[in-house]
C-alpha cells in the first residue's frame, strides 16, 4: 500500500519546523544564561560546554517527540521529525553566523555543520523511539526501560563528544582541508544513521509500500 500525505502528517512536519525555531531560541537563551560560568573555562572546554547545552536541548526534544508519538499512537518513526527540527536549527544558526560574518564560510559551514545536527537528532530518535511491534515481544518492563535509558545516555555521550570535537578543531586547530574532511565524515555518519533507521523501522520511505 502506498502511503499518502494527510493533513495530520503535514501538520506534524509544520510542528517539527516550528520546534526547530523554538530549539534555536532555547539554545541561544541557555547559552546566554550560562555565558558567565562558561566564560571562565579554557576555550576548548567552553566550546564543549556550549555543545553540551545544545545537545541536551536536542535530546530533550527527541524524548518529547518520542513520548508524544507513543501517547498519540503514531508510528515509532515519527521520532525522526526531530531530525527536521535540527535541520531548521542548523539553518538558523548558519544564518546568524552569516549575518555576523558575511563571508563565503557560510557555504561550507552548511556542509560541515548541518550533518552534525541532523546526525545527532537521528541518533537520539533511534535511541528514544519505540521499537516496532513484533508479536508479543517488546522492550516493556524494567529490563527494557533500563536498556533504553542506557541507549539514550550512550547516544547523548557520543553526540556530545562528536559535536565538541568538530567545534574545537574548527575553532582552535583549523586546516585547509577541514571543510572537505568534516563534510565527508559527517555525511558518512549521517548516511549510516539513515540506513540504521530504515533497517530498524522496516521501510526506506513513508511513501513506499511495506
Amino acid at each position: 500500500m502506498t502511503r499518502k500525505r494527510t493533513p495530520v502528517s503535514i501538520a506534524l512536519v509544520a510542528a517539527a519546523a516550528a520546534l526547530g525555531v523554538a530549539l534555536w531560541l532555547a539554545m541561544r537563551l541557555c547559552q546566554g544564561a550560562a555565558r558567565g560560568a562558561v566564560g571562565t573555562l579554557p576555550e576548548w572546554a567552553a566550546l564543549a560546554a556550549n555543545a553540551g547545552i545544545e545537545e541536551a536541548l536536542r535530546l530533550g526534544l527527541a524524548l518529547a517527540i518520542a513520548y508524544g508519538a507513543r501517547r498519540l499512537g503514531l508510528e515509532p518513526g515519527v521520532a525522526g521529525l526531530g531530525v527536521l527540527a535540527s535541520c531548521v536549527l542548523a539553518t538558523l544558526e548558519n544564518a546568524a553566523y552569516l549575518a555576523r560574518f558575511p563571508s563565503f564560510d557560510s557555504y561550507w559551514r552548511l556542509g560541515y555543520s548541518l550533518p552534525i545536527h541532523a546526525a545527532a537528532a537521528a541518533l537520539y530518535a533511534l535511541a528514544a523511539g519505540a521499537r516496532p511491534s513484533v508479536g508479543s515481544s517488546g522492550a516493556a518492563g524494567p529490563g527494557g526501560a533500563g536498556r533504553r535509558a542506557a541507549a539514550i545516555a550512550a547516544a547523548f555521550a557520543a553526540a556530545w563528544a562528536w559535536h565538541s570535537a568538530f567545534n574545537v578543531v574548527a575553532a582552535l586547530a583549523p586546516f585547509p582541508a577541514l571543510p572537505l574532511v568534516g563534510t565527508a565524515l559527517n555525511a558518512i555518519v549521517l548516511s549510516a544513521l539513515v540506513v540504521a533507521s530504515a533497517i530498524r523501522y522496516g521501510y526506506w520511505s513513508v511513501y513506499a509500500a511495506r
